[in-house]
């Protein structure tokens, strides 16, 4: 299990280089609620860590509900933020997430700092 504090840069421990067969993959999480079903897409950029054989850490900060969530990341080499177009076979990780605190309003959009390689969603 995972643990994110919402509107908060957590460093997200991920074990992902095990199961990447696309060179230059980048990675979109998605986050599934176990209250209300919905889901959260977004990239995760920026990797801290300099031996990813073992690990990686991303910076993630989102703005969704404390709560349970699945979540499942996803491989691809494109650019759109959307897992329709992949299959089962482009899943690297799944797991269990438990997002710390609340925020009172369901995220409608977001940004992407250059400097600091994050997303941030309202």
């Amino acid at each position: 299990m995972i643990t994110i504090s919402a509107n908060t840069t957590t460093l997200v421990p991920l074990t992902l280089f095990e199961k990447t067969t696309l060179s230059g993959a980048t990675y979109i999480m998605d986050l599934f609620s176990n209250q209300n079903h919905n889901h959260f897409l977004f990239f995760l950029t920026g990797d801290t860590t300099t031996n990813n054989i073992r690990f990686n850490y991303f910076p993630v900060n989102i703005a969704v509900s404390g709560g349970t969530y699945d979540y499942k990341v996803w491989q691809t080499t494109g650019n759109t933020l959307s897992t329709s177009a992949l299959t089962i076979n482009d899943v690297v990780e799944t797991g269990l997430c438990k997002v710390i605190g609340n925020v009172p309003l369901i995220p409608t959009g977001s940004t992407y700092n250059t400097s600091t390689t994050e997303y941030t969603f309202y």
